[in-house]
């Protein structure tokens, strides 16, 4: 991740559009990055900052600050020349384009949640109709009112071509999750409309916050390891698995979900979850590393090493992985050396998956 906002020096012949650091075959791949976010301050500023909302704030002005998140500054909350500018930079092709904050319109009232969710979805619209071709975007959604939500996901898909939809953390962040049954109807037009939904992760509620993850005396230390250095990754985790372990998975069978940062850690325990939720046991029509495995895609969302990067696709298989820049949170230049470095460890057909055709797939785009 870069610390600076300047952008950083390539050598000769590392620099995009095209993939020219990468095998012959593969010199005609397009990069697609599934993980790719942008903010709209103005309409941040119409969800109330208060309760749940107040607490997500806080926590998140002690990981915004922290140095290395540097390179966000002026860019996430950029459409312009300056995401295209570092797209073609860093090889990339398209980005999945998605709305983030440490708050989202599932803080709000229902209705009041809906109209803002509009105008952020008509703002996306807008970013991608602008690059034709470059951006698709995924729907922001009144997740706290299912049929409103189902609402605006249908104008999304249907009428404004979205290509899905995401959440960010748990519902309002109280730490409800989509397994609870009042969620099926949506989960049932994300099965019709044939389009993913993308689990993010976002700030732990206040109670496992102060449970869990306060440092005395040290806010930022706090902040950082109740978000992104673990606590969010757990959160996005247990949110995935309560989905399988609840038996959702079973009753959406053709439900779609992608998890970001090369699994958030799933991957290293897909053998416990088999051991531990016995499908006999607990009533479930298939074991839980089916379920993932079928019903889950991972994104490497900015997760540039290989370990990680390689248990995901040992344990997944190469088909559910797609590639991720997070940007701007990591920085698009750093893509071309990650993927050279990936390209080689595995094969170039695996790597054309990862990179473009599984994505291609999954959204029903053409890079």
């Amino acid at each position: 991740m870069s610390g600076s906002s300047d952008t950083i020096p390539l050598p000769p012949g590392l620099l995009g559009p095209g993939c020219t650091y990468l095998r012959p075959e593969l010199s005609d791949m397009k990069v697609i990055g599934a993980e790719e976010h942008i903010t709209f301050p103005e309409l941040m500023d119409r969800i109330p900052k208060e309760g749940a909302a107040a607490h997500a704030m806080e926590v998140f002005q002690g990981i915004s600050s922290y140095h290395p998140f540097a390179y966000a500054d002026g860019r996430v909350d950029n459409a312009g020349a300056q995401r295209i500018k570092d797209m073609d930079e860093g090889g990339i092709s398209v980005q999945i384009l998605s709305f983030t904050g440490p708050i989202n319109t599932t803080f709000m009232e229902p209705q009041a949640g809906l109209e803002v969710a509009q105008a952020i979805n008509n703002e996306l619209k807008k970013a991608a109709d602008s690059h034709g071709g470059r951006l698709f975007p995924l729907a922001e959604l009144p997740f706290q009112d299912p049929q409103l939500a189902i609402q605006e996901l249908r104008r999304c898909v249907q009428e404004l071509g979205f290509v899905g939809a995401m959440l960010a953390g748990s519902v309002g962040g109280t730490g409800l999750c989509l397994d609870d049954p009042r969620f099926d109807p949506l989960l049932a037009c994300f099965e019709e409309l044939d389009v993913p939904l993308y689990l993010h992760p976002n700030i732990v509620p206040k109670a496992v916050y102060d449970t869990l993850y306060t440092i005395p005396g040290k806010a930022g230390l706090s902040s950082l390891l109740a978000g992104p250095g673990w606590g969010w990754h757990s959160e996005a985790a247990t949110h995935t698995l309560r989905l399988a372990i609840s038996g959702t998975l079973d009753r959406h069978p053709r439900l779609k979900v992608i998890l970001g940062h090369a699994g958030e850690m799933m991957p290293a325990l897909m053998h416990r979850f088999d051991v531990m939720f016995d499908r006999e046991e607990f009533g479930l029509q298939r074991t839980v590393g089916e379920m993932l495995r079928s019903q889950v895609w991972l994104s490497i969302s900015g997760v540039f090493c290989a370990p990680p990067t390689m248990i995901a696709i040992q344990a997944w298989g190469v088909d559910r992985i797609l590639f991720g820049n997070d940007y701007p949170y990591v920085d698009a230049q750093s893509v071309p050396m990650f993927l050279k470095g990936l390209g080689d460890v595995v094969a170039p057909s695996d790597l054309r998956k990862i990179c473009q055709t599984n994505a291609e797939k999954l959204f029903k785009i053409k890079a």
